[in-house]
């Protein structure tokens, strides 16, 4: 857990990245990003036995033709498989995720791999959660595939602050996202709140994929000169955050493709 986070960079190197939140009351609901369509994205998460790992990893291995189908048809915008890379108490270590512009595209898409891909018996024995988040600030650059590292951050907005947060979010940040994925440092990013409420209110989760571990080190430095370049909209941001639930995912994603 930070302790007594005070630079804005330490703070969006730990909190500036896809898993848990609570979609905010109805009058904060509005798009914040000038009207982008919602998406979709249906997390799976898994707490696979090790003895059961290569089992685990050939089912998403055998998922990837049916998934790269479904991104050229139109039903899907994104997809992915991983690997946790730093393990924590919860004994979750493996995660996928398809997202799309629809409830029902989702589910369209799930039919597809629960018909088209033998499930492994890993799935008996392991444990599981899903999650359904919601999204209207996100980029991603088109056509992306491959491999790459994920960085999840969930963390709490403060009661009453979220429009706050989400507009400096849309305002402040997203500007600095899209930038680096022109650079080829980020693959694509998310703001999500969930859509199929399961978490606690205020729960955010920010994301982004990168195309391997080196661009860490260069979304860092981007990070201290944006920082350097904006010093005011830190302190602005750490006033509508609790930290005291902030937790930090890595995942090695081993495959990945994008509309």
């Amino acid at each position: 857990m930070p302790r007594g986070i005070a630079k804005w960079g330490t703070l969006l190197l730990v909190s500036l990245l896809f898993v848990a939140a609570m979609w905010p009351p109805a009058e904060a609901q509005a798009p914040a990003n000038g009207g982008d369509q919602p998406v979709y994205t249906y997390v799976a998460l898994w707490g696979v036995p090790r003895t059961e790992w290569a089992q685990m990893e050939k089912f998403y291995k055998d998922a990837v033709p049916t998934l790269n189908k479904l991104v050229a048809d139109g039903t899907l915008e994104a997809w992915g498989n991983a690997r946790n890379w730093v393990h924590d108490d919860s004994g979750m270590t493996h995660a996928s995720w398809v997202t799309a512009t629809s409830f029902a595209k989702i589910y369209r898409a799930l039919a597809a791999i629960r018909d088209g891909v033998p499930q492994p018996s890993a799935f008996a024995t392991s444990k599981h959660e899903d999650l359904m988040l919601r999204s209207t600030i996100y980029g991603q650059k088109r056509g992306a595939s491959g491999k790459g590292m994920l960085w999840v951050a969930n963390f709490r907005v403060r009661e009453g602050q979220m429009d706050e947060f989400t507009r400096l979010y849309a305002t402040e940040i997203k500007p600095l996202f899209d930038e680096q994925i022109a650079a080829g440092t980020i693959l694509s990013y998310e703001l999500d709140f969930q859509a199929v409420h399961t978490g606690q209110p205020g729960d955010v989760t920010l994301a982004y994929l990168m195309p391997d571990a080196a661009a860490i080190d260069r979304f860092q430095a981007a990070l201290a000169d944006y920082q350097t370049r904006n010093p005011d909209i830190g302190p602005a941001l750490q006033a509508t955050m609790d930290f005291g639930v902030h937790r930090d995912l890595v995942y090695e994603v081993m495959d990945f493709g994008q509309k």
